[in-house]
């Protein structure tokens, strides 16, 4: 589909907006992203599955905007038929790793503090709400299960011996880790560097794209803070006041490990 018709929709829906040039991001899941005049951001979820969980999250984002210190989303413009939305770009660099090597001391500290800050703010949202907003249940035992067959399947045919080894190893430590208990919580998900946006102008924290937003286990929204090491996400970790398990950080290696595969 053309994009013409994306900025149609756009000026149809919302005549009062002008802008002089537009960017297109084709490259996600579920969303076409259209930002215009690097000022606000326009979402078209893909397909009716997509738009039905998009005005879930719209709703789950104006309760968490009351909770949370960290700035997120704030979607201005409906379209008449809900079936796309925009909002006010958050401004900010996204916390590549390079960009991370970057920041002094001070500056990471401060990052740790207000990340530490937000996760203990989502992970304590009443269940009550998760049931409100549709949040779907994350069951990462089903997953591994799904992951092993696949592995099997599409993997090893194509490594070596001491690959399948290795991988076999890395999927009994998984196992073990998920055979102990935990208390699913709401989590953003995909905390990754690509959806952290840390503005240096007034040292806030943004965070983006809470599409996979879940309720399921709390290590996992630390896994993603470990590409800047585990000293780093430990120092997010210790204050983090949510429940914590004997396992958490453990569990959170885990599924970093698990990325590739």
């Amino acid at each position: 589909m053309k994009i013409e018709f994306f900025l149609q929709k756009i000026k149809d829906n919302f005549p009062k907006l002008k802008w002089r040039k537009h960017r297109v991001l084709m490259h996600g899941w579920d969303h076409i992203v259209i930002i215009l005049d690097e000022k606000i951001v326009f979402r078209f979820p893909k397909d009716k599955l997509a738009r039905e969980k998009f005005q879930d999250e719209i709703r789950l984002f104006r309760y968490l905007k009351k909770k949370v210190k960290a700035n997120i989303p704030d979607y201005m413009y409906i379209s008449k038929d809900k079936s796309f939305a925009g909002y006010d770009k958050l401004n900010g660099q996204e916390l590549t790793y390079s960009n991370f090597r970057k920041l002094s001391s001070q500056e990471k500290e401060s990052l740790a503090e207000q990340l530490a800050d937000f996760i203990s703010t989502l992970h304590v949202t009443p269940k009550s709400i998760i049931t409100k907003y549709n949040i779907k249940t994350q069951d990462e035992r089903k997953l591994y299960k799904k992951l092993l067959r696949d592995a099997e399947k599409i993997i090893f045919p194509r490594v070596s011996k001491k690959d399948i080894q290795l991988i076999e190893e890395y999927f009994g430590e998984l196992k073990d880790a998920l055979s102990q208990k935990y208390s699913n919580v709401l989590v953003h998900y995909d905390l990754t560097g690509e959806h952290i946006l840390r503005d240096s102008k007034k040292k806030k924290l943004n965070i983006i794209d809470f599409f996979d937003c879940a309720f399921g286990d709390p290590a996992i929204d630390f896994a993603g803070l470990l590409e800047y090491g585990i000293n780093f996400t430990e120092k997010v970790f210790n204050p983090y006041s949510g429940k914590k398990d004997d396992n958490m950080l453990k569990r959170s290696q885990l599924y970093f490990k698990r990325i590739p595969l």
